[in-house]
């Protein structure tokens, strides 16, 4: 009796600390939002060259422009938007894809949606009073983005299915010579400036350690790279993979009528509920009427955000007190201890990212569902073997294994012919996520060290923006 009065009161004094530590956090943000908005924004204190121009920049010769951008997701957008901002019609963007979007357009996996607040993930100098729900989903943040497109007239500067191969610095020219392919012919492009805004979700990654996939004759895609011919009515399905795109994708498998679905999973994560809602209407005029307020909630939201890296990074008792709350909410939706046991993380809540879902654990318990948690051993033309010698019969298999985030696919040459494959061999780095040593002239946006695992990347892609644009303009 004693030992549970000292739980609740325990866990009472835990949670006490947790919402005060979030209260002063998001006061205090406010506080510092607040003053900026009133007193430097207005009077462009923090944005001295506010009011300057690239001019001489729109002296457009053939095949040479002032700037390039890679890419058409929200970094490459937003960077197009700032040149407009500028004053230069001398840049071109060169996106893979036949439209624009990004890593928005290429995930295309049932029920990819986005785990930041649509008010949050979206730009803030183009807040969007329209969303249809809290958490925007794949194909409206794709519908934000083509508006995006047209309404700042970026389209026409935008050079379509067409992929960047090399860029390399012509040193006596100043300049980056830019190769690109486009219907198997390849030319080069001329720019003073290149900006890297290709992501590091852009290339699937499959395992490579794992033999016989080559030889196995069902149908198989990559949640990076969906087949929609694929019919799962009936089939034995395997999803390789438990993160973000597997715990949103695997639900809406099992829901076309799967005869079974096998889940292997090689470390669970932490999963917290998703407080998504549908927006009313009456919210949605109220934020086309009154702008302000859906700019009031957006820093709200994000000095929330900003209170729990604060648990991640600290050892505050605010994250002891979050991580018990979510163990209790795992101890009530999954009921069977030994499937409890495989789900449960055996690191600390905030070590690697936090997983949002609603119907993750109630499909793991569907009658036809099975967690799998031994390594594969191997994949054969019909099966997937795992390491306890289990051989699982299977029709279908979704890899759901993430991104080449940690490999560095396009040639950059430097001064003195440096590679920059060559220079982040060893550790990916970068100043202030975007300019590296030797290779002038280039930026990146959400460069190394900039994937946020708590708040918007947008938050991080407009800072980026914002530094480059004072770069472009001191030079």
């Amino acid at each position: 009796m004693i030992h549970q009065l000292w739980n609740i009161l325990y866990m009472l004094g835990l949670l006490i600390i947790t919402y005060s530590t979030i209260l002063v956090t998001v006061t205090v943000g406010f506080i510092g939002q607040f003053f900026y908005w009133l007193f430097l924004d207005p009077c462009g204190f923090l944005n001295r060259n506010a009011n300057r121009k690239l001019t001489p920049a729109n002296n457009k010769k053939d095949n040479e422009y002032y700037s390039l951008i890679i890419g058409s997701g929200f970094s490459g957008l937003g960077m197009a938007i700032k040149l407009k901002e500028l004053g230069t019609d001398n840049f071109i963007v060169i996106e893979r894809h036949g439209h624009v979007g990004g890593t928005w357009y290429a995930n295309t996996y049932p029920g990819c949606a986005c785990d930041v607040p649509s008010n949050l993930y979206s730009f803030s100098f183009e807040p969007n009073p329209n969303w249809s729900h809290y958490f925007g989903r794949q194909s409206e943040i794709g519908q934000y983005l083509e508006h995006c497109t047209d309404k700042y007239d970026i389209r026409r500067h935008i050079q379509f299915d067409t992929t960047v191969t090399k860029l390399e610095w012509i040193e006596d020219r100043h300049v980056w010579r830019v190769t690109v392919k486009s219907n198997d012919e390849e030319k080069e492009i001329y720019a003073r400036f290149v900006m890297a805004g290709y992501g590091p979700l852009s290339n699937a990654s499959y395992p490579i350690d794992i033999p016989g996939i080559d030889k196995f004759e069902g149908r198989m895609c990559h949640t990076a790279e969906w087949d929609k011919t694929i019919d799962f009515k009936n089939k034995r399905v395997a999803v390789v993979g438990t993160g973000a795109s597997a715990i949103q994708t695997v639900p809406e498998i099992h829901k076309t009528g799967v005869k079974q679905l096998l889940v292997f999973q090689r470390t669970p994560g932490w999963i917290i509920p998703r407080m998504d809602r549908t927006v009313s209407n009456w919210e949605k005029r109220l934020f086309a009427r009154f702008p302000i307020i859906q700019k009031l909630i957006r820093g709200f939201v994000y000095w929330m955000r900003e209170a729990t890296a604060l648990s991640f990074t600290y050892r505050l008792p605010m994250r002891h007190a979050l991580q018990k709350i979510v163990k209790l909410d795992l101890v009530r939706q999954v009921k069977d201890k030994e499937l409890r046991k495989k789900v449960t993380p055996k690191y600390d809540l905030g070590c690697k990212r936090v997983l949002i879902s609603n119907d993750w654990y109630p499909t793991l318990q569907q009658p036809n569902v099975k967690l799998v948690t031994d390594r594969i051993q191997e994949v054969k033309s019909d099966s997937i073997v795992t390491r306890d010698g289990t051989e699982h019969p299977v029709d279908i298999i979704v890899w759901s294994t993430g991104f080449k985030v940690q490999t560095f696919t396009l040639d950059i040459v430097g001064m003195n012919g440096r590679s920059l494959a060559e220079q982040w061999s060893k550790s990916f780095e970068a100043y202030r996520g975007a300019t590296v040593p030797n290779f002038p002239n280039l930026f990146f946006l959400l460069g190394p060290n900039t994937g946020l695992g708590h708040n918007s990347v947008l938050v991080m892609i407009e800072a980026q923006i914002h530094y480059i644009a004072e770069a472009l303009l001191y030079m």
